[in-house]
């Protein structure tokens, strides 16, 4: 085959790749068109639950009202009625969409049999309501309005999850979407537990003196839930989001934190300390329903800006795949021009230059290059056959060079290896072994999420018979973290040894906060001691998770509300905790890792899994129940890899021995 027969097929195939590129392109493009159809159809069916939703919510407590008796009966049925015909248009508009969208959206047939089980559910509590409501002595409607509030509130609680699992199915790409579409699952969850306390709070009122502990929890737990959720929400606010979103989360916000707010602590602060509230069931379901329509209206304009959004991103991908096709067109045209000039102008010129290129193609350098003095393309190419040959040398070279300093990367990497392998076993050695010490044994567990870690414990026994202990886990994880936590683990031993009796143990924490450089990482921790004369404990919590007191009847409680971080702020101040250990008492202090340690779905262990297994496991000796909590943790996380660092530490308080003498 001649030379210039393989630079035209050569031709022709860059012109198809360039084809192929071109046409992968658009299909890349066709395929962003069908996820933004999908996002569009996903957002749509998303939308139609949360209204849904928030409706339900509506209906759960102007029903539970009606049930209590806080509502005028003729016309609280009347609206009751409209709500309800509201909450059924929007799960049927629900049920249309998802059924429409069933061939773009992937695995809507479990949402659809949740809407619809829903639904029924919903009429079946109706007819239970309603017969309640038609009969003139309140007794039985108040009897059944907790269940009722129960089963609504289920019925929401799925509702929502039905959405936010079609949420995680169609994840929004774009940082604006996501983050309204975390906004909207964040202002959800404060519309829900605002709705929540307007039912129960009205009740509370209503009789204030007879407020049970368990309904003030439930208030005291909403409003605490409303506020994280405020949170949440202002962490969203650093993405470039509009102005109009902006301004409208911004007014939403300050209305709750000037007005509503404050009235419901007042107003929990009176029921916890029975005395009579300002304010009466029916001013405050009114105020309530004025705090709900803002967030309300914070959704909607949330819900017609990732509408807009969606839309304008749907048009943007037709306008592409249109531009892309407008291109393979061109780029069609251009190679069959291509082929044209290649063989008119640059093929036959070539051949004298074919040998010449194809011993330079098969690394033969020393292949002398043949001298043309031309000025047209010829000699051109033939100076650039030159320089060719010189860059390869060059290359050549260059790659040899590589080699070598390949081979003295991997020695660095090998020695760097070794030397973090010898850190963890020094770290490891400094970590107490489980042990007895002065009516006090204790265990522990520790788990780096790499060779070296930032989590490390001590257990000190001090010379006026008290048993000094902490835990520390400082921030990030690695190298860094873990000097750091060798830094720690030193200071805190020596403050809890040289520490003179009576000095409080928040001196302590204080000073050592003082002092910590500002460069350096912060660390959260749990610093405490046991007094083994008078069977009581102390702790100081910095930003620690709350550890647990097992009992020795197998009772757990969770003791500390948290406190600020050691480094983050150096006037911070501590406050100690104490607490009765008596014998056959277990304090068990752990480290975030453990409760942030997520499945292979992207959930968390969590507090309440580790409440659970640590009362399930009450009766077992410590070493038994941290194996258990090890392996449990193993089968959760479905790996023996961590994200983060994980340390427990148990002590227990033996029982006491009777002397010899003291035996009958």
């Amino acid at each position: 085959m001649k030379i210039r027969h393989i630079l035209l097929i050569l031709t022709a195939f860059l012109g198809a790749a360039l084809l192929i590129a071109v046409a992968v392109q658009i299909r890349d493009e066709l395929l962003g068109y069908q996820t933004a159809e999908r996002m569009v159809a996903s957002n749509t069916v998303r939308e139609r639950l949360l209204l849904g939703t928030e409706a339900l919510a509506n209906e759960r407590s102007q029903t539970y009202m009606l049930l209590i008796g806080q509502r005028n009966e003729a016309s609280g049925l009347v609206e009751l009625r409209d709500v309800r015909r509201q909450v059924d248009d929007l799960l049927n508009a629900a049920e249309r969409e998802i059924t429409a969208t069933q061939a773009s959206l992937s695995n809507t047939a479990s949402s659809l049999k949740t809407v619809s089980r829903i639904r029924q559910d919903i009429g079946i509590l109706r007819q239970q309501a309603d017969g309640f409501l038609g009969i003139a002595e309140s007794s039985g409607a108040e009897q059944f309005a907790p269940r009722w509030f129960q089963e609504a509130t289920r019925l929401v609680e799925e509702l929502q999850s039905s959405r936010m699992t079609i949420l995680q199915r169609e994840r929004p790409l774009d940082p604006v979407l996501r983050t309204e579409a975390n906004l909207r699952a964040f202002a959800a969850i404060l519309s829900e537990s605002i709705a929540r306390n307007q039912a129960l709070m009205s009740r509370a009122l209503e009789n204030s003196s007879e407020v049970g502990g368990l309904e003030i929890d439930a208030i005291s737990q909403n409003a605490g839930r409303a506020a994280l959720a405020w949170e949440l929400i202002d962490g969203q606010m650093s993405v470039p989001l509009s102005e109009r979103v902006k301004g409208i989360v911004s007014r939403t916000h300050e209305n709750y934190s000037s007005t509503f707010a404050p009235l419901q602590r007042s107003l929990l602060a009176a029921l916890l300390g029975k005395v009579p509230p300002t304010l009466g069931p029916a001013e405050w379901y009114d105020l309530t329903g004025r705090a709900l329509s803002n967030i309300e209206l914070m959704q909607r304009e949330l819900l017609g800006s990732t509408r807009e959004r969606l839309e304008a991103e749907l048009r943007r991908a037709q306008r592409s795949v249109a531009l892309w096709s407008m291109l393979l067109l061109l780029g069609a045209a251009a190679v069959l021009a291509s082929i044209l000039v290649v063989r008119r102008r640059v093929v036959r010129p070539l051949e004298g230059l074919s040998q010449t290129m194809l011993r330079l193609a098969d690394n033969d350098l020393e292949t002398p290059l043949p001298r043309f003095s031309r000025a047209d393309e010829i000699g051109e190419m033939n100076d650039a056959l030159r320089v060719f040959k010189a860059n390869a040398i060059q290359r050549q070279r260059t790659q040899n060079e590589k080699q070598i300093l390949h081979g003295r990367l991997r020695e660095a990497y090998s020695q760097l290896q070794k030397d973090l392998e010898a850190a963890a076993v020094i770290q490891r050695t400094m970590l107490p072994p489980s042990s007895r010490v002065d009516g006090v044994e204790y265990h522990g567990l520790f788990r780096p999420s790499s060779l070296i870690a930032g989590d490390t414990y001590n257990v000190v026994r001090r010379t006026d018979g008290a048993v000094g202990f902490f835990q520390v886990d400082v921030a990030g994880h690695g190298a860094a973290a873990a000097l750091v936590s060798v830094a720690c683990h030193h200071a805190l031993s020596q403050a809890i040894l040289t520490r003179t009796q009576g000095t409080p143990l928040e001196e302590i924490a204080v000073q050592i906060n003082e002092e910590w450089p500002e460069d350096l990482p912060y660390f959260t921790m749990i610093l405490g001691e046991i007094d083994a004369r008078t069977q009581r404990a102390s702790i100081i919590q910095a930003g620690h998770p709350s550890p647990l007191v097992i009992r020795s009847n197998g009772a757990v409680e969770m003791i500390g509300e948290g406190g600020f971080p050691v480094g983050m702020l150096p006037a911070a101040s501590y406050e100690r905790l104490e607490f009765d250990l008596g014998p056959g008492d277990r304090l068990f202090i752990y480290s975030d890792g453990l409760v942030e340690a997520e499945d292979q779905s992207g959930e968390q262990f969590s507090e309440d899994r580790l409440c659970a297994l640590v009362r399930e496991a009450a009766a077992d000796p410590s070493a038994v129940l941290l194996d258990r909590l090890d392996d449990v943790l193993r089968n959760w996380r479905g790996s023996e890899t961590l994200d983060d660092d994980l340390s427990v530490l148990m002590l227990e308080r033996l029982p006491e021995r009777m002397p010899a003498h003291a035996v009958h």
